[in-house]
C-alpha cells in the first residue's frame, strides 16, 4: 500500500456519520377498520389506549370503517383527502383470507407503496374485534436496517414511537451471505489476502454502525431523554434472525422501512417479515 493509500484510509476510518434527531410531529391520526358500530368504536378506543403514552393530548382522530370504503383505489382517495400523519390498521382488510398467514391483502400492500404516510400494522383481531391482548404498551422497540448508518428518520420515528421511559433497541444486520460470497471471490484473487479480507472486513462493517449507534445515545442524552438506546450490530441476514430478536427482546413494536426506490415491492426483508411477525405491531416506513 502506499502512503497516499494508506492516509487515505485512515482519514476515511476516522471519518464517522452523526445522528441528528428531528422530532416527529403527528398531529391526526387515521384508524382504519373493515367493522362498525360497537365493534368499530372498541377498536378506536383500544388503539388510542395502546398508543397514549406516545401519542399524547393533542392528536386528531379520524376513523373510519366498512361503509366508507371498498377497494383499494377508495381507500387511497380517503387517505389523499385526510392527509394523516400515520395510519393505524390491520392485515387482510375487507379481505376474505384473514385467517391465513400467506399475505398482507391489497389493501395493505397498497397502502405500504402508494403512499409515503407511516402505517403502523397491528396484530390480527380477536374474535370479538378486538386489539390484540399482546399490544398492552410500547416500552420496547426494536428499530431494524441491513443500512443503519445515516438512517435519521427511521430512527426518528422509533423514538417518536417509544414510550418515554422505555428502550429503544437499534439492529443493524450486516447480510452475512453477501460476504461470505464476497470472501470467496477474494480467495480467488492471489492479489488479495482472504485471511486479512475475512478479518478486517467485518471489523470495519460492523464498526460504522456501533459509532453511528454511539451518536444516537449522545443527542437523545443531550436532550434529557429518559429513553435507554441498546444496540445490536452483527452478521445475519434471514427472517428467522429477526424473530429470534424479536422474541429475546420481548419486542412491543418492530419499525422498518418498507420502500425501495428501484421496485415497486416491499424493501428488503420487509415483506417476509411482515407476513411472519403476526403478533407484533409493525411501523412500516
Amino acid at each position: 500500500m502506499s502512503g497516499l493509500d494508506e492516509f487515505e484510509s485512515v482519514f476515511k476510518a476516522a471519518s464517522k456519520e452523526r445522528y441528528e434527531h428531528s422530532p416527529i410531529d403527528i398531529s391526526k391520526v387515521l384508524v382504519v377498520t373493515d367493522t362498525e358500530g360497537e365493534p368499530r368504536r372498541l377498536f378506536l378506543k383500544d388503539v388510542r389506549d395502546f398508543t397514549a403514552k406516545v401519542l399524547g393530548e393533542g392528536v386528531e382522530w379520524v376513523d373510519v370503517g366498512a361503509g366508507d370504503f371498498g377497494d383499494a383505489g377508495e381507500l387511497l382517495e380517503l387517505v389523499e383527502r385526510c392527509r394523516p400523519d400515520v395510519i393505524f390498521t390491520y392485515r387482510n382488510l375487507h379481505g376474505p383470507a384473514r385467517g391465513f398467514p400467506f399475505s398482507l391483502g391489497a389493501h395493505v400492500d397498497v397502502l405500504t407503496q402508494a403512499t409515503t404516510t407511516p402505517l403502523l400494522l397491528l396484530p390480527q383481531l380477536t374474535g370479538e374485534g378486538r386489539l390484540a391482548p399482546s399490544c398492552e404498551h410500547m416500552k420496547d422497540v426494536l428499530v431494524i436496517t441491513d443500512h443503519l448508518t445515516g438512517s435519521n428518520r427511521l430512527v426518528d420515528w422509533g423514538v417518536r414511537f417509544t414510550e418515554p421511559d422505555g428502550q429503544l433497541l437499534l439492529v443493524h444486520l450486516e447480510d452475512d451471505a453477501v460476504f461470505d460470497r464476497y470472501i470467496e471471490v477474494i480467495s480467488r484473487l492471489p492479489s488479495l489476502d482472504t485471511d486479512t479480507a475475512r478479518e478486517d472486513i467485518p471489523k470495519q462493517l460492523l464498526k460504522e454502525p456501533a459509532d453511528y449507534i454511539r451518536s444516537i445515545r449522545e443527542e437523545l442524552n443531550s436532550r434529557a431523554s429518559e429513553l435507554r438506546v441498546e444496540s445490536i450490530v452483527e452478521m445475519g441476514h434471514r427472517v428467522t434472525d429477526v424473530k429470534r430478536l424479536t422474541t429475546d427482546h420481548e419486542v412491543d413494536v418492530l419499525v422498518m422501512n418498507t420502500k425501495d426506490d428501484e421496485q415497486l415491492a416491499m424493501h428488503g426483508l420487509a415483506y417476509p417479515l411482515a407476513i411472519e411477525l403476526r403478533d407484533v405491531p409493525l411501523l412500516l416506513l
